[in-house]
């Protein structure tokens, strides 16, 4: 509660040049922290409370104390009241009424601090209650991204590791443009005679491998696009099975079919492709034409370009396509 008051009142420092105080130890007050803000006419004095406070505040002492410690006149409380238990019920009438009987002593808004809405606010505040609504809306995309950032966070480990190798290669190759076969070779490629003769290890290490910038550019950028929604369905450790076990494949595929050192994500990237279109087929009812449609477009028109473009582990790609699709329908069973 403390938290989310805190980051509201910030903002509204931050944005709209609200001033902040501090309270001492007055009953009532679910934070010893306020906002003022000046006006025309005197001094708008916002202070905050929760259900459990609210039977024991006296608006009379914030008032009072507001005028001795911070040399305020004409004041104009506003009291903020922000509780998780603060709901709209909807009557058999279809009006919509609070779920608990507050009775004002001065302008009054209502927030609940997890969903995030005003509930209620007294009609003479609408240009004030536009800010708090906006430093709200503020906080609620600061909470959406890092919420998005900790869902993702396989994804962006992947992207960290991948990176990391890719800077590895282009410190010994000399260059950040491309990437010396011979570095790749010796930092794990897949090569057939090598693998051949013992050094499985190169199929999973191939992975994390890069031929130049704008590989690497394009098979992250691809990675961050795709991988958050099927970590999101899938949950991390399916995810991570998806990506490992359909790179794995890719690996194979290109081992058995083709002769050419290969390196690169694609082939997972593909798998991720897979782990979609299943999730597409199973949830079609849910996610709409639309989603099958796309996903699979964008599976025919990379396929398509791999086939028609050189120096491209097409094998690889329909293998890694193959193996996602493999693992993501097992874990989709059960689903």
């Amino acid at each position: 509660m403390d938290v989310y008051i805190r980051k509201l009142i910030q903002e509204l420092f931050n944005r709209y040049g609200y001033r902040i105080v501090e309270f001492g130890e007055i009953a009532g007050l679910s934070s010893s922290w306020g906002v003022v803000k000046s006006t025309g006419d005197g001094t708008q004095l916002f202070f905050f409370s929760d259900l459990e406070s609210n039977d024991s505040l006296d608006i009379n002492k914030v008032v009072q104390y507001a005028a001795y410690n911070f040399q305020l006149k004409n004041i104009r409380p506003i009291q903020i009241l922000v509780d998780k238990k603060l709901h709209l019920e909807i009557g058999t009438d279809g009006e919509g009424y609070l779920n608990h009987k507050i009775y004002p002593q001065c302008e009054l808004i209502l927030i609940n601090n997890v969903d995030n809405k005003i509930l209620y606010y007294s009609k003479e505040l609408e240009n004030e209650v536009h800010e708090v609504a906006n430093s709200m809306g503020i906080m609620e995309s600061e909470r959406n991204e890092i919420s998005k950032t900790e869902k993702s966070i396989i994804t962006y480990l992947l992207i960290g590791v991948n990176l990391l190798v890719y800077a590895m290669t282009a410190y010994l190759s000399g260059s950040i443009m491309d990437s010396d076969i011979n570095v790749l070779i010796f930092l794990g490629a897949k090569v057939n005679e090598l693998i051949s003769s013992g050094e499985y290890y190169r199929l999973l290490t191939c992975m994390f491998l890069h031929g130049g910038i704008a590989h690497i550019g394009f098979n992250m950028y691809a990675l961050s696009s795709l991988g958050p929604l099927v970590e999101s369905v899938y949950g991390k450790i399916k995810y991570i099975f998806i990506y490992f076990l359909a790179g794995i494949v890719s690996s194979i595929f290109s081992y058995m079919f083709s002769t050419d050192i290969s390196v690169g994500a694609s082939g997972a990237i593909f798998g991720l492709l897979g782990a979609a279109l299943v999730f597409g087929v199973k949830m079609k009812n849910a996610v709409g034409k639309n989603f099958m449609f796309n996903i699979a477009s964008v599976i025919v028109v990379n396929l398509i370009l791999g086939f028609s473009m050189p120096n491209i582990d097409n094998f690889g790609h329909l293998g890694g396509l193959i193996g996602g699709i493999a693992v993501s329908y097992f874990f989709m069973k059960s689903v």
